[in-house]
């Protein structure tokens, strides 16, 4: 009874002027599960505790057409000689031996009336009118809210309104306020864990709308959950119960309503609000005459609102209103829900909700265009689950061979942020498509880029098919990784960048061509100037292409030290991802532009891409290759940082198994190298310097622009004692520094060769490195810290011991610079 303690004060002062003498009638009413029936009986209790007699009768549907069988239940009592019960069956008759009952204060509790029969009825409105013969007192319940009550007891209702000296009361029941929600729900017997939240009811006062009985119900069911519920738990379990009970409630709701009512709540149902009520009585069939008293009977159940259209209550509960429906008949309500919307001009969003109800295809040429609009409108809302699910209720319609690959890319743009397996499956279909546009199969590309997948079925169907549609030399190039089974291919692209690149772009070059040519120069180190002239004629060929090969191109910029060209191009490439939909493509982009902002010295840049990276797309859905990536630039950055404790723990954390024969894994190894080393741990730090370089190595890598391997080893070696190997990783550096011909590599080598081991002029030699790294300050100051972090761990590790089993372990030493 929580919730109700004014209707419990009310009833216990008409109790107690009962006692004294006093007629009246309580009307108690709201929708069903309100507790009418439980407040009644309290009713009862006051009353027998004033002394007053108590005659009651309940009302059912099974005996609601037999004459008199709801006051036949009212148990008359022994009656004096003079006042004999009449045999009579008439309604005044009941009504004298019932007002003769009443020799002392009586209360007739009657329960649900409006099962009551029509000459119980009749009985009760003419004891309403003669209430004043004798100390007579009705307490009743029915449904009803907001004024609205059924139509066989109407009429009773308001006789008993309009009783004259306040003897008339109409009591009604609302639904529980959140406070009395959560009190229920707090002090309900769950086996709630320890650890558990306090809050896991916040969600109660929605999910049931206040409603005590089904509250009551799902807190039954979740008392029958076998052992302690954790907190994510106790939510799943409460809104399961809440849906439960929700279907009992309509089921059993359904199975005495009238045809009429029935069909109307039915149609109510499927149609979710898009159509006019009228409109829904016409689609069912329901006469116009019919509809209000069928519009009464189901707002009186509590089955719809008050909404204009009524809405059903609750709005996701079809299955108990659709029960005992043909299931042919199911469907054909659906398809004729969908086009009575569609013809007056329904949402896209609800439209579609009512197209993903309706299994059956339409073949309306309508439904695609409606489903992809919806679609589109919630991908730019994050909302991907549900996107996708409308872009699969799209493809179960008949399209032609141009239509079908745009689903489909839709689809899998939708599902690779939520699914990445069901978007490499749905692109694999794509490309089996013969008439899919160029434009589409592009960005099916960038898509199959962004999750680093290149099955051997997709590997033939793209090998057929042109360069300029699918460029898959790109992909043999660039996304290529070794792993058990799948050697490493070799450059696609060699040969066909043998003409000068300095020449105007040709038509013959795809963005394929340039980017494998890139990517190869790149790792062989010889001339800088070369790379960023390929990439410069890669930007300049039409924006229409993929996508992924820019990437390449920024990248290859930022490598030769044109950073802000470099971030400058990756933005407009991200900008016109964006405008494709391509979400993923979008997040890769931004992991690129941190690692690029931490090249050209600007860390807190890189913080902000890497925190709009994982919120833009979670890290759980990276392929393991980009995962690794990603998590080797956040190590780099918290290096930068000097988080070293979490950034130790990061680089702890285990992968995906078979990420160690990736590209990737060697920027990994490099990034925990340089970790090892600012926490004083040399020997360490040169053991995965080492291994990065043997990777390196063993995939043909000899350019130190990207990963300066080698200077990182030297350092661990000086500070293991063996000189003579960190003056040759020094010296080879150089060399392939100068070869490489860019300043920023130069000055990285030059700075931990002078850190490492100062010697006569080594201010000097300093200041030169740092001079090669641009006008800026910035630039300077960030690796000249993260260089004496380096070698200052250096010089303490070598300080102390040398050896393996004097490092410092804890992962949070730091030093003075020297």
């Amino acid at each position: 009874m929580r919730g109700r303690d004014a209707e419990q004060a009310a009833l216990l002062t008409r109790m107690a002027e009962l006692a004294e003498g006093t007629p009246g009638a309580t009307v108690l009413h709201g929708i069903p599960g309100h507790g009418r029936s439980r407040l009644l009986r309290r009713g009862v209790a006051f009353a027998r505790t004033a002394g007053v007699q108590v005659l009651t009768a309940q009302g059912s549907a099974e005996y609601a057409h037999a004459a008199y069988a709801f006051v036949r239940q009212l148990r008359l009592p022994r009656i004096p000689a003079e006042g004999t019960p009449t045999a009579t069956r008439s309604v005044h008759g009941w009504c004298r031996d019932l007002l003769n009952a009443a020799r002392r204060p009586t209360l007739l509790a009657l329960d649900d009336v409006q099962w009551a029969d029509p000459e119980s009825l009749q009985v009760i409105g003419t004891l309403l009118r003669r209430l004043g013969t004798a100390p007579l007192g009705l307490l009743l319940t029915v449904p009803g809210t907001r004024g609205e009550f059924p139509d066989p007891c109407a009429e009773l209702i308001d006789q008993a309104a309009m009783l004259q000296g306040g003897r008339g009361l109409l009591l009604e029941l609302g639904p529980l306020s959140a406070p009395d929600v959560r009190a229920l729900c707090s002090s309900a017997d769950v086996p709630v864990a320890e650890s558990a939240d306090d809050v896991w009811w916040d969600e109660a006062p929605g999910l049931s709308g206040g409603n005590p009985w089904l509250l009551t119900r799902a807190l039954e069911e979740m008392r029958r959950e076998p052992g302690e519920l954790r907190a994510s738990e106790l939510r799943t379990a409460f809104g399961h119960g809440i849906a439960t009970a929700y279907r009992e409630r309509v089921t059993e709701s359904t199975r005495s309503l009238a045809p009429g009512a029935l069909a109307l709540l039915r149609g109510l149902t499927v149609c979710r609000g898009l159509l006019a009520v009228d409109r829904v009585a016409a689609l069912v069939g329901l006469d116009e005459a019919e509809l209000p008293s069928a519009l009464r009977e189901l707002r009186v159940r509590g089955l719809i609102d008050f909404g204009d259209p009524p809405c059903p209550r609750p709005t996701n509960c079809t299955v108990g209103a659709l029960s005992g429906m043909d299931a042919e008949d199911r469907r054909q309500l659906h398809a004729s829900a969908a086009r009575w919307a569609h013809r007056h001009g329904a949402d896209d969003e609800g439209l579609s909700a009512l197209l993903l109800a309706t299994a059956m295809p339409l073949g309306d040429p309508w439904v695609p265009w409606v489903l992809r609009r919806a679609a589109c409108a919630l991908r730019s809302q994050g909302r991907y689950d549900e996107a996708a699910a409308l872009l699969e209720r799209a493809l179960a319609e008949p399209l032609d061979d141009v239509e079908r690959p745009e689903v489909l890319l839709e689809a899998a743009q939708a599902y690779a942020m939520t699914a990445p397996e069901a978007a490499g499956r749905r692109i694999a279909e794509l490309l089996k498509c013969p008439g899919a546009r160029p434009g589409v199969r592009v960005a099916a590309v960038d898509l199959l880029y962004v999750r680093n997948e290149w099955t051997p079925e997709v590997r033939a169907k793209a090998e057929a098919d042109a360069d300029e549609v699918v460029e898959s030399s790109l992909f043999s190039q660039v996304t290529a990784e070794r792993g058990p089974g799948r050697p490493e291919l070799g450059p696609a692209g060699a040969g066909r960048d043998a003409r000068d690149p300095r020449e105007a772009p040709s038509p013959q070059d795809s963005a394929a061509m340039l980017a494998a040519a890139i990517w190869g120069r790149s790792k062989q180190g010889e001339d800088a100037t070369v790379v960023l002239d390929l990439a410069r004629r890669l930007l300049a060929v039409e924006q229409d292409g993929a996508l992924y090969p820019r990437l390449v191109a920024s990248w290859a910029l930022s490598l030769a030290d044109a950073h802000d060209e470099a971030r400058d191009a990756l933005d407009r490439a991200l900008a016109a991802a964006g405008r494709r939909c391509g979400t993923a493509l979008v997040g890769l982009g931004l992991m690129l532009r941190a690692d690029l902002s931490l090249r050209a010295g600007d860390p807190d840049a890189c913080a902000r891409d890497l925190a709009a990276c994982c919120s833009l797309v979670p890290p759980a859905l990276w392929h393991p290759t980009r995962l690794t990536s990603l998590r080797a630039t956040r190590i780099q950055l918290l290096v930068a940082q000097e988080r070293y404790a979490e950034a130790d723990r990061l680089a702890r954390e285990e992968l995906p198994r078979g990420v160690e024969l990736s590209v990737p894994w060697t920027q990994l190894l490099y990034a925990r190298a340089q970790l090892l080393l600012c926490q004083g741990r040399p020997h360490q730090a040169l053991a995965e310097a080492e291994e990065c370089g043997r990777r390196l190595a063993d995939r043909g890598w000899v350019s130190p622009a990207p990963y300066a391997w080698r200077s990182l080893a030297a350092l661990a070696h000086a500070a293991c004692d063996n000189g003579a190997r960190a003056t040759a990783l020094f010296t080879e550096e150089l060399r392939l520094a100068e070869r490489w011909g860019t300043d920023s590599t130069r000055s990285w080598a030059e700075l931990r060769q002078r850190f490492a081991s100062p010697v006569p002029g080594y201010a000097g030699a300093i200041e030169r490195a740092l001079r090669r790294l641009g006008p800026t300050p910035a630039p300077r100051r960030f690796a000249q810290a993260i260089v004496t972090r380096e070698t200052a761990a250096l010089h303490h590790a070598s300080r102390v011991a040398g050896s393996p089993g004097s490092e410092d372990e804890t992962g949070n030493g730091r030093t003075a610079a020297p």
